[in-house]
């Protein structure tokens, strides 16, 4: 056999060796790379969908902040007004952009479109943006619109806004334009270092563009391509030619969508340094076993020839030897070679025998993970039991479940997994494609295994990164939320109590323009918020249309808006024009820097007041009028104390001489005089009632007496035109009440006849006596009653209601205090009775006094004049008096009685002489003298003398009448009996 043909077969099968195990190594390689490049791929779509929701989660945060900071620029004005929308809201857009760091600018648009007020300046350009889109939406009756992204003008930056509408009643009145700078989402792709090919965009619903990253270099911006569903993964090519995975996410509540497009080429980049790098490992191992097949090939054929000699089939033993000793040191080379190339690409190979269940894991890194079993040749036979202890019992059930739907459903299995007590955690990526057996079912694994912790470690850094920002999200939302909680809550306490006070308060620009209105104020013009906000104060339908008003309103005005309190008394009307007199001010409220930013105008309804004030003051002039009747009845009283004293004295004289056979016809003369005295008494006692100085006494009295004795009064008081009728049967029992305060109730009664019939009538007085039933509170019994009528305009029931009222009158200023039925009513009530009025317009008016019947008979009539009392008295008697004719009169009577009269003009003489003197009986003192009155002089009385008898000799009583230690009182004027019969009164108490 030829050297040639000896070496052929050894040569073939060599090299058939050498060529199954490139296709092996190659085969291997490319399911490594490709496994590779998809592992690569889907941590790149990972990114751009984590990204993509990143971006979400932010714009939408940042689109939330923006709406509750529109919504409360939107309460700004609504509190403020249509009017307020202008520079002085400056300072307020200011504070509310500085507490949301996310806003560039906040802006108000007036409803024409253009620029009224920013947080940037205080005067901004009145720019015109009614032709943007967001406007026309706006005003086609969205609430809010987001603008695509523009570079806003004068500020030169690139922005998109969200706008909200301010509306009021249905009309537009201003638009909230919130600037959000595009800038603050650039910051997230310089943190994410996503390659310089990455782009961001945020979406409105129709496609427009609201935000691009990086920043476009002109407008407009090509359009973007609508996407389906919430979110998605795509692979395009943008219009600058660039293949890029596009992923994108729908903000939770704005309707917004972001997207992330990553360069492909940059994705891939990572992936094709490692192919280029393992592929030139893989080339060399190769070429290094090419050239050392060929060289052992070169080595066997000289051997072959050096042994020609040797037999054919021993030759041709050997060559075969030699050759496959040469091939397996290749292999085994190429084996280190591939090894190598594993080990730095980090990749482990495996291969799962279906049938015998047996795993065959390749490359030194499965024991870097672990895995430590025994090796042979590089290839580790692990039983599946080992691997699944291997596994994290938290990730089992995941990769059994993707390992049997790849068994399955013939299709690549791919997994992701913990290995058990790594500390810190392992993450393994495993890549498999199933390959068929003769039967067309799966028959064993091929795949690759490769260390993705560090992906896992970016992806938990990501996760975290976004929580982080969800939380702090979360927490400025609810901090806003509170915020604008506590706003709305001190916003409805301000307008509960400015709508619950009963003053007419308004708000007023310093122009005087209405902002607001309470509801007392509106009820008072019956008038809507809609008709006077907006509208000058002085237009206001509550204010008179004369030129005083109206010249009042705008000085006070002036006035406040120039920072001073103004104060005017004037009148306002109500719904139905009736005049209300008020109390009103206005006063400035400055702002932060000391200017006045609105006027508070107050109203207070002092109708009522001014009225009282009016009845107080008439019933200050009847005070004084009753105060000079005191003084002038008090005076008269003392002169007929003088009066009747001196006559007393000159009928006792007169007496004894008639008694000594003189004539008496002086004696009559003096009774005559001493009647008339009585009579004037009779007056002042009168005079001192209706000065309210004496207290009631009750007495049995004639009615009818006293009803007959009035009647001149009566006619006097009810005047020319009207008649008088007295119906006073015989026959009635006495009343038990006070005569001198019935006779002033009833001239009180014919005076509001008179009044109430000012063209004349009927005045009639009935006296009656009434058995069984009563009015009111009344038990049933005896009762008498005097009935006073008229035919006068009678009264309503409003008014009858009120008629006893005091301060009541439907008398105009000046003719009436209210006092009068409210004394009558006084009277009836303290006697025990009642006062029952019945009236009805046009109808008259019947006031009946319902008096008790008196429990004892009436009494004999006294005779005119008494029998003088005998000259009987012992002692010295010290009188007490300021009036020099009252004092000379007791003295005189003293001494007609018998008694050594000790005068003193004041309490502080009588001091003297009581100090002086120890020979004093007792006391006569009047009560009102000045310096110290007769109940001090009393009181120091018993303080130095115990047991001194004291006499209050005065013409009324007040409040000491009442006290327990007063001193037994004897009533002006009083006659030389009565004088009598109080000292023998006070003696007798005193030696019991």
């Amino acid at each position: 056999m030829s050297k040639d043909a000896a070496a052929a077969p050894a040569g073939r099968w060599f090299a058939l060796s050498l060529l199954g195990f490139a296709l092996l190594a190659a085969a291997l390689f490319v399911a490594a790379t490709a496994a590779d490049r998809e592992a690569t791929l889907a941590q790149g779509r990972t990114t751009a969908v984590n990204t993509a929701a990143l971006l979400a989660g932010h714009a939408d945060r940042t689109l939330r902040v923006a709406q509750i900071t529109a919504i409360r620029a939107e309460a700004l004005v609504q509190r403020e007004g249509q009017g307020a929308i202008g520079p002085g809201l400056h300072e307020a857009l200011r504070a509310l952009a500085a507490d949301a760091p996310e806003i560039g600018v906040l802006v108000l648009l007036g409803p024409d479109g253009r620029v009224a007020a920013a947080s940037l300046m205080r005067d901004p350009p009145p720019i015109d943006l009614s032709d943007r889109d967001f406007f026309a939406a706006i005003r086609g009756g969205a609430t809010e619109a987001l603008s695509p992204l523009v570079r806003a003008r004068p500020f030169d930056v690139w922005s998109f806004t969200l706008n909200r509408a301010i509306r009021e009643d249905g009309r537009l009145i201003g638009v909230v334009h919130v600037a959000l700078h595009a800038e603050d989402f650039a910051r997230i792709g310089e943190q994410l270092s996503l390659g310089r090919a990455a782009e961001f965009r945020l979406l409105r619903r129709d496609g427009e563009t609201t935000m691009r990253w990086p920043l476009p270099a002109s407008l407009p911006l090509p359009p973007a391509p609508r996407r389906e569903g919430a979110e998605g993964v795509v692979e395009e090519t943008g219009p600058d030619g660039v293949l890029r995975l596009v992923a994108w996410r729908a903000a939770p509540t704005m309707p917004v969508v972001a997207e992330a497009a990553l360069s492909l080429d940059e994705v891939l980049a990572p992936f094709r340094r490692r192919l280029l790098r393992n592929a030139l490992i893989f080339g060399l191992s190769v070429v290094l076993a090419g050239v050392l097949a060929r060289a052992a090939l070169r080595a066997g054929r000289r051997e072959a020839e050096a042994r020609r000699a040797v037999q054919e089939r021993g030759m041709a033993l050997t060559a075969a030897l030699t050759e496959r000793l040469s091939l397996l040191a290749s292999l085994q080379e190429g084996e280190a070679r591939l090894r190598l190339a594993q080990e730095g690409g980090g990749l482990g190979l495996w291969d799962l025998d279906l049938a015998s269940r047996r795993l065959v894991l390749i490359g030194e890194v499965f024991a870097r993970w672990g895995l430590s079993v025994r090796a042979a040749r590089g290839m580790r036979a692990v039983p599946l039991r080992a691997v699944r202890r291997a596994l994290h019992r938290d990730d089992r059930a995941a990769v059994i479940a993707a390992f049997r739907a790849a068994l399955r459903d013939g299709v690549p299995f791919a997994a992701e997994f913990r290995l058990a007590g790594a500390v810190p955690a392992r993450w393994i990526g495993v890549r498999a494609e199933p390959r068929a057996g003769a039967d067309g079912r799966p028959a064993r694994l091929l795949g690759i295994a490769l260390e993705v912790t560090a992906q896992h470690q970016a992806q938990a850094a990501l996760e975290e990164a976004r929580a982080t920002l969800a939380r702090r999200v979360a927490e400025r939302t609810s901090a806003l939320a509170e915020a604008n909680a506590r706003l709305r809550e001190g916003e409805a306490r301000f307008r509960g109590l400015f709508n619950a006070t009963f003053q007419f308060i308004g708000l007023l620009s310093p122009d005087g323009t209405v902002v607001e209105a309470n509801a007392a104020m509106l009820r008072l013009g019956g008038a809507q918020e809609a008709d006077v906000v907006g509208r000058p104060y002085w237009d206001a339908p509550w204010w008179p249309e004369d030129g005083a008003t109206q010249a009042l309103l705008r000085e006070a005005i002036a006035e406040a808006a120039a920072g001073r309190f103004a104060r005017r008394d004037t009148a306002m009307r109500d719904a139905g024009g009736a005049p209300v007199t008020v109390d009103f001010s206005v006063t400035p409220v400055r702002d932060e820097d000391g200017l006045v930013s609105l006027l508070v105008a107050e109203a207070r309804d002092v109708s009522a007041l001014k009225a009282a004030q009016a009845l107080l003051h008439e019933a200050q002039k009847m005070d004084t009028l009753g105060q000079l009747t005191g003084g002038v009845a008090h005076d008269f009283n003392n002169l007929l104390m003088a009066v009747l004293a001196n006559l007393a004295i000159a009928r006792k004289r007169a007496g004894e001489s008639a008694t000594e056979g003189r004539s008496t016809e002086v004696a009559r003369y003096i009774d005559a005089a001493i009647q008339a005295a009585e009579r004037g008494a009779t007056l002042t006692q009168r005079l001192l009632a209706f000065a309210r100085r004496q207290d009631l006494k009750p007495a049995v009295v004639d009615l009818r007496a006293l009803l007959l004795g009035l009647e001149a009064l009566l006619r006097r008081s009810a005047g020319p035109l009207v008649t008088l009728e007295i119906d006073a049967p015989e026959g009635l029992p006495p009343a038990h009440v006070d005569p001198h305060a019935l006779e002033l109730a009833l001239v009180n009664l014919a005076v509001n006849a008179r009044d109430a019939m000012p063209e004349g009538g009927v005045f009639a007085m009935r006296l009656a006596l009434a058995e069984g039933a009563a009015p009111g509170r009344l038990s049933p019994g005896r009762w008498l009653i005097v009935a006073v009528s008229d035919t006068g305009i009678g009264m309503d029931e409003a008014t009858l209601a009120r008629a006893v009222e005091p301060f009541f009158t439907t008398k105009g200023p000046g003719r009436g205090t209210g006092l009068g039925l409210s004394m009558v009513d006084g009277l009836a009530a303290q006697s025990g009775g009642a006062l029952v009025l019945d009236s009805a317009p046009g109808c008259g008016t019947t006031a009946t006094l319902w008096l008790p019947v008196s429990p004892v008979g009436l009494l004999p009539a006294e005779p005119r004049v008494a029998p003088m009392p005998a000259a009987t008295g012992r002692g010295a008697v010290l009188v007490v008096d300021d009036e020099d004719l009252v004092l000379e009169s007791t003295a005189a009577m003293l001494e007609e009685l018998g008694y050594e009269p000790v005068p003193a003009e004041g309490g502080e003489a009588a001091l003297e002489l009581l100090a002086a003197r120890g020979d004093i009986v007792a006391v006569v003192t009047d009560h009102a003298m000045p310096g110290m009155t007769g109940m001090a002089l009393a009181a120091r009385i018993r303080a130095s003398r115990p047991g001194l008898p004291v006499i209050l000799a005065t013409g009324h009583v007040g409040a000491w009448a009442d006290q327990p230690d007063a001193p037994p009182r004897l009533m002006k004027p009083y006659d030389l009996g009565q004088l009598a019969d109080a000292l023998q009164g006070v003696f007798r108490k005193a030696a019991e």
